[in-house]
């Protein structure tokens, strides 16, 4: 399966959930999640273990619990045996799945690609990626000079400008 389409990863699984062919997956946000009964996801394989071809495969959501854990059940998986050949694997959306956002919001797979920029407009680097570190996110900031990893906080990202693509950062000091 080709992906033009960029896609946004929401988690992972590698466990079954019951007899039913169901999962039981962790999301990196349980909060509020575009996943409902009919969403589209594609399902990557973690592990040479895995029955998913390399480049993913889509499935769609019979039904998603939300809550400790997160219960999916997909269309195309009937039972136990089937949902096990497919473990272990990431989830991912299309980003055109995801809800609109509203002017003063932006989903934070938004920023990877912007442009970096100094207090004073100098060209720092870019946007590589994030994580959770389980207080907070991180940007990864790809630097002339190497990487850089900050929390995604206001005192080190200021300002966000979608249409300009830059994000300004003021470096920290290194003692």
């Amino acid at each position: 399966m080709e992906h033009k389409e960029k896609l946004i990863q929401l988690g992972s699984c590698g466990r079954p959930h019951g007899v039913s062919g169901g999962f039981s997956a962790t999301f990196f946000n349980t909060q509020d999640s575009s996943v409902r009964k009919g969403s589209r996801l594609v399902l990557k394989p973690k592990s040479e273990s895995s029955s998913l071809k390399a480049e993913g495969e889509s499935f769609t959501v019979k039904s998603s619990s939300f809550g400790n854990k997160v219960i999916l059940f997909f269309d195309e998986v009937a039972d136990r045996n089937q949902a096990e050949a497919l473990l272990p694997f990431d989830i991912y959306i299309k980003r055109s799945d995801l809800p609109e956002t509203s002017d003063d919001e932006f989903y934070i797979e938004d920023l990877v690609g912007m442009k970096v920029i100094g207090e004073n407009g100098e060209d720092l680097g870019v946007v590589k990626n994030y994580f959770d570190n389980g207080a907070q996110l991180v940007l990864v900031i790809q630097k002339k000079d190497g990487r850089m990893e900050l929390p995604f906080v206001e005192v080190f990202f200021p300002e966000i400008d979608l249409e300009a693509g830059t994000i300004k950062m003021i470096e920290p000091e290194i003692i």
